[in-house]
Formats: C-alpha cells, structure tokens, sequence
C-alpha cells in the first residue's frame, strides 16, 4: 500500500483522484470534518463555560456557537458552512498554540511560513492539527511508500512533522508543485534529508467538494499555473483574463467557473493580473456568451499592482458598480510579484526588484518598487476599505476555496416591506462580556461581516426569532411605536436585520 498523504493546511473544497496504485491519505480535510464535529464543538463550548472568564474565552465562545448555529442553517447557502468552518478554525487555534488556522491561511507565532527557521520553530509548540497528524502516522508502519504532496508553504509545519513521524523502514518521497520550486531549501530540513524528491511525478487531478459531501463532483478543479483538462469534461478554475476573450473554446472544453484577476477597470478595458490588457467591449461579449453557455466568471481584485495608484483603484470601484464586467467579484488580494515571474515591466510601468529578506528562504514573492503605484503602508487600509465597500453591493468569498467560487451568491433583490434575521447572523448568550466582565450578554455576531454588535437583553429575543420574514410593527409590538423605525434601521444597517419582499 502507498499513501499519498495531504497534510493540513490547504483547500479542503478540492480532493485529488488517487494515481494508480496509491492510496490518499487527505490529513487535512479530516482535520477540518473533526474540528466541525458535534462533539469537538460540544468539548469547545464547554471547557470555555466552564473556564476563567478572559476577553480571548469569550471571543472564542461568541465565535464557536455562532458557528454552530450557521452550520445548523447553512445547507441552503453554500457559503454558511465555510463561514462557520472560519469562525472555529479560528476560535479553536489560538494561543497556546503556535499555529493559528484560518479557511485559507496558517500563520506562526512569532514567525512565517515562508522562513524554514520558523517553521522548524513552530514544531516545538502545539498545533490545532497534533491529533491529526498522529492518527495519520500510525498507518504509515505498514505503508509500502509514503508520499508527502505539497502546494504551499502553509503545509510545511505539518509535513516536516509527518516526515518525523514516518519510520526509517519505509521510504519516503516529497513532491508538489511547491517541491518544485524550493527543492534546494526543503533538502536541507532535517526530516527531509531522507526523503526522495522524484521529478517526473504526474500533477494531481483535483475534483470539487463541499465539506460534508460524501463523493466529489463531476467537476475538475484547475488551480492557479495549471491547465485545464485535455480529455475534457466539466471544468472550473483558474484562467487569464485574455483567456476570456476566446469564449468559443472555454466552452468547449468544458469550462463551467472561470476564475480571473483583475487589477484596474477604466473606459478603455481591464488590466489583468498578468499585466495584459483585455478591451472592454469584447470582455463584455465575451461574458455574456459564457453566461449563455451556462458558465460563470468569478472575478478577484488584485490591489496594489504596479503602476496602479489610489485613484486608479476608486475610479475601478466606481465602474464596477454600474456596469458590472463580470459575473462576481469574489473579493480583494494583494497584488504580489511571484517568485519566478519574467519580466521587467507591468503592463509597461517598468518595475524596480528589491531583494527579499535574506532569511526568508521560502519566499513566495519578490518586493518591488514602480511607479505610481500604492505605498506598501498603505495597501492594508486600502484592501479593508475596499473590501468592505464591495461588501455592501453583494457578499464576498469566505476564502480563496474552490467551492465558493464555483457557487457565487443568487442575486437578492434590494429592500423590501419585510425583516428578517441575516442570514449570516446568529445571536448567541455569554456568561460574561468579551470584556470578561461576569455578567450574562447577549451579542449579534455576523460572519459574513465580522461584525459584532452587543444586544439589549429584552430585544436579542424577539431578533433571534426572526427567522421568517416579518412586517416591522411585528416584530417590534412590544416596542413603542416612535422607537421601531429607528430600531430597524440600526439593525439593518450592522447586518443583524435584512429587508426582504413579502
């Protein structure tokens, strides 16, 4: 038996097809289905009832039960179980821990994925994933082979912990596209010295599937730098912005999500994350006939480009707003220039290479100075602000995962007669205040805005009955009747309320 073995942390929305005489172990997806657990979640709750009061207790208790209550509600929304899988990935990976797990990141304490140090480092500390990992080793004692697949850097802390683990009797190969690029460094790593690094392995082929589904879609799924499939078949994933423009044979290959960057929007056309520039109209034509073809173009924002200053940025968000260029803007990333990227320019704004940390070994990018372009201090502020506008007009991606992409939220037709709780909402009870103050609160908690909202303790009920949709002056009959207009526009407007048509 060999083991091809997935190690947290990376898209759980995606499984490989098992190449021909392997076995996959997918460590990091059963992370996920057993952080989600009833009785994972129940063990949470209660030790952090139970437990001192602190600020962190609490916040970590607001995040796990309104989780809980999104799960419950998710399965009509196929964003919700994402957003609650978020919430306790980040409830259940705080301190003492020194990896701490979002939807789509790892970060380490004191350290980055993206120096071998630290993540040599963060062995010495407890990761959320320890029990995973342990009941993946056990079976590697009777493993004819055992293979460690990595994407990315965020899965090095529990594959250097997984090749430990692995006994000296049964080989060990380390391969993925991340291999590729850093096989010099990884070979040095202890864990690894080994291990065998084949380069002829075949790239996997990656299938879509949501989080308690138990079989994959019909649908491959092609990640950023590969191709689609050449047998065909439905497909979704990655793209080039010029890709679009020959729509004809994106359907015909079997192409049902295109995923495209995007850095600027102006009346001439779009600027690509790889620099070209793609014409308004035909994009526009282009779009369209994938629309009628029954596919989709997903759209992220890549902020902080070469050459694209403030202005350029707000004169993109303006334009998006009335003519919509793509199906769904799923939401903002930083514009980074890849390791290994050619060229000397973007999109003819000649670009300056700074030299990267000398201890990042690992890195990902490489820093650079251009023209015209958003001070690095600055892009934090930018991206939140325009996340958060972009937020207003329809919600945004719970992380970069295949299965958002694949399913962009219905169109909600605005306003309306009637309120209901948001969806994305959950009014939960604390024995204490996030302050840890001792004192009984109720909370408003959305994870679809990470907003949070403290709630009178006579109103939270009446709001956390509103399931359905309800007129105004029923919701609020024990409100005098001068205070419900103001009521409901406060909680409408912080996303515990929606208007709905009756």
């Amino acid at each position: 038996m060999k083991l091809l073995v997935l190690p947290p942390h990376r898209d759980v929305t995606c499984v490989p097809e098992a190449p021909e005489g392997w076995r996959v172990l997918d460590v990091a997806r059963a992370f996920c289905q057993r952080m989600m657990a009833p009785e994972t979640l129940a063990r949470a709750v209660e030790t952090r009832e139970r437990g001192p009061a602190t600020p962190e207790t609490m916040r970590e208790l607001l995040l796990l039960r309104a989780a809980l209550v999104l799960w419950k509600r998710g399965r009509a929304d196929a964003h919700r179980p994402l957003r609650a899988l978020g919430a306790v990935l980040t409830a259940l990976s705080g301190p003492p821990l020194g990896v701490r797990v979002r939807l789509d990141d790892i970060e380490l304490e004191g350290g980055t994925t993206e120096r071998s140090a630290d993540v040599l480092r963060s062995l010495e500390r407890p990761a959320p994933y320890d029990e995973d990992l342990a009941r993946a080793a056990g079976s590697f004692a009777g493993a004819e082979r055992v293979r460690l697949w990595l994407e990315k850097d965020l899965q090095l802390p529990a594959a250097v912990a997984l090749a430990a683990a692995c006994p000296a009797s049964v080989p060990l190969e380390v391969a993925g596209p991340f291999v590729a690029t850093h096989r010099t460094v990884l070979l040095a790593l202890p864990a690894f010295q080994r291990a065998s690094f084949p380069v002829d392995v075949v790239p996997l082929r990656w299938r879509v599937m949501g989080l308690d589904a138990t079989e994959p879609q019909p649908l491959t799924w092609v990640p950023e730098g590969a191709r689609p499939p050449a047998d065909g078949g439905a497909w979704a994933g990655h793209v080039s912005l010029g890709a679009l423009l020959d729509a004809e044979a994106l359907v015909a290959s079997g192409c049902r999500t295109a995923v495209v960057g995007f850095c600027a929007v102006d009346e001439g056309g779009v600027l690509g994350s790889d620099g070209g520039r793609v014409p308004l109209e035909p994009l526009a034509a282009a779009v369209e006939r994938l629309r009628s073809a029954g596919a989709r173009v997903v759209a992220e924002w890549w902020v902080g480009a070469p050459g694209v200053d403030e202005a350029a940025h707000e004169r993109t968000f303006t334009l998006l707003g009335q003519r919509p260029v793509f199906d769904w803007v799923s939401g903002v990333r930083q514009f980074h220039w890849t390791r290994g990227r050619s060229g000397e320019d973007f999109a003819g704004v000649p670009v300056r290479f700074l030299a990267p940390p000398g201890d990042r070994d690992l890195s990902r990018t490489v820093p650079f100075e251009a023209p015209g372009t958003v001070a690095h201090a600055r892009l934090p502020e930018l991206l939140t602000s325009l996340a958060g506008r972009l937020l207003q007009r329809a919600p945004l991606s719970p992380g970069r995962v295949a299965w958002a992409s694949i399913h962009p939220p219905s169109p909600v037709a605005p306003g309306g007669d009637r309120v209901r709780l948001d969806g994305d909402c959950a009014l939960v009870q604390l024995p204490a205040t996030l302050d840890g103050v001792a004192k009984t609160s109720w909370y408003a908690a959305n994870l679809r805005t990470g907003g949070v909202l403290a709630m009178d303790g006579r109103l939270a009920p009446m709001v956390a009955g509103a399931e359905q949709p309800m007129a105004v002056g029923e919701l609020f009959a024990t409100l005098p009747e001068a205070q419900r207009g103001k009521v409901e526009a406060a909680l409408v407007g912080r996303a515990v309320l929606e208007r709905v048509h009756a």
